[in-house]
This record gives structure tokens, C-alpha cells and sequence, in this order.
């Protein structure tokens, strides 16, 4: 006889998406628009627009569906009904709740370093398990919402004609008295546990000198995950 096997369209982290409904067996198999972790809605690599809000009506479809068993494209299954539903109604409502946060900051003029900040998941979803930043991650969501519907400038005409990097780089390493000083600087900064302006600064020493070893090292632990968290 088979078993009856429904393909249906689901807009999310392709175009192309879809998942595999089993009505007979109530099993549905969810592709990647769903995995126990913050949905990669902008991937790092470099991707083209992954449709935010489609992604949630997606999620909403799978939703509706009432499955008895839910099988992630990755992560273990979920095989109870109620809990399935608390989990999907919590993966769309955080999705759809950072799209439309992300616009409102958009409509009120914010520019994506400030949205980053004004975009946070409410307390009642924030700590949920399946809703940790461990793979993809809300600031480059909200950064890449930004992109989608305004383009890459954000408002600021001195990002107009930036600066090369070396340029920048040369200025800032006069201003604090020599490239010596500076590495200083940046040393102080890893010593100091404070990693994004370690990096930051070693930036640009790697900009003044690209084949000096020292400025990349101090990066290569600055950027460590197990020193960030």
C-alpha cells in the first residue's frame, strides 16, 4: 500500500524549501526551517536574502499541520504533540517577533549598530534551549533584515567614501603615538580580557603590516569562541 507523502513549499532557509508531511503517521519531517537552535536566517559564509518573514509563515504552516512526531533537519525529533506545538508556536514567534522589531528600529531611523542593540528577544523566549545562539545568531539577522530592504549604507555620510584601511589604520596609530604604541594598546586589551577591542585594534596593525606575525596572533585569541563566552 505505501505510505501517503505530502512535499509541501516552505519558504524559509532556501527559496526551494520544503517539508515532508506523513498525514497517515502524523510525522512531519521539518528540512532546515527548523533545528533546536536559532535558525541561521543569515548565514556568515555569505547567502542571498533568506525570506524572514516567509520563513516564520513557514513555520506557522508546519504548525498548523498538529503533528504527533516532528522531525528537525538536524538535532533530535520531538515526539510530543504538546511540546511540538510550544516549540514551533515559540520558533515562529521569535523569528516573526526579531523581523518585525527590526523593522519598527528601521522606521524610527536606527542604523544597524543600533539596532543590533535595540533588537532582543523578550524574557520568555530568550532562555528557551532551542532558541540559543549556538548557530545562527540574532544581531546578523537583524543586520541583514537592514540590508534587505535599505541597502548597505546606513545613514551615516562619513561611511560614504570610508577611508582605506591602511589609511584609517596609519591615522589611528599616529593619534595614540606609533604602530609600538599601538601594539602596546592592543596587547593591554587581550591581557585585559576585553576580545572584540583586542581584535578591533589589531585590525589595524594587520592593515599597516599584513606580513608582521604578531598583530594576527593576538587576533587568533581574541576571536577564540571559549574566550567569549
Amino acid at each position: 500500500m505505501g505510505v501517503q507523502m505530502e512535499l509541501v513549499a516552505a519558504n524559509g532557509e532556501t527559496s526551494d524549501a520544503l517539508y515532508v508531511w506523513l498525514p497517515g503517521k502524523r510525522v512531519l519531517f521539518a528540512g532546515d526551517n527548523f533545528y533546536k537552535s536559532w535558525p541561521n536566517l543569515y548565514a556568515i559564509r555569505g547567502t542571498m536574502y533568506r525570506d524572514v518573514r516567509e520563513w516564520t509563515n513557514s513555520v506557522d504552516k508546519m504548525l498548523k499541520e498538529e503533528p504527533d512526531y516532528l522531525v528537525p533537519g538536524h538535532t533530535r525529533p520531538i515526539l510530543d504533540k504538546e511540546k511540538i506545538k510550544e516549540v514551533l508556536t515559540n520558533y515562529r514567534d521569535a523569528i516573526r517577533f526579531v523581523f518585525n522589531k527590526t523593522i519598527e528600529g528601521m522606521n524610527k531611523g536606527l542604523t544597524p549598530d543600533e539596532l543590533v542593540n535595540y533588537v532582543k528577544l523578550p524574557p520568555h523566549l530568550i532562555e528557551k534551549d532551542y532558541l540559543r545562539e549556538y548557530y545562527g545568531n540574532v544581531q546578523w539577522a537583524v543586520r541583514q533584515i537592514f540590508n534587505a530592504y535599505l541597502g548597505w549604507f546606513n545613514g551615516n555620510p562619513t561611511n560614504l567614501f570610508s577611508l582605506s584601511p591602511p589609511e584609517e589604520a596609519q591615522r589611528i596609530a599616529d593619534l595614540v603615538g606609533g604602530e609600538n604604541a599601538l601594539l602596546q594598546r592592543t596587547k593591554d586589551a587581550a591581557k585585559a580580557g576585553d576580545h572584540q577591542w583586542a581584535a578591533q585594534l589589531a585590525d589595524y596593525l594587520i592593515a599597516l603590516n599584513p606580513k608582521v606575525s604578531e598583530p594576527k596572533k593576538i587576533k587568533a585569541q581574541a576571536v577564540k569562541p571559549s574566550q567569549n563566552n
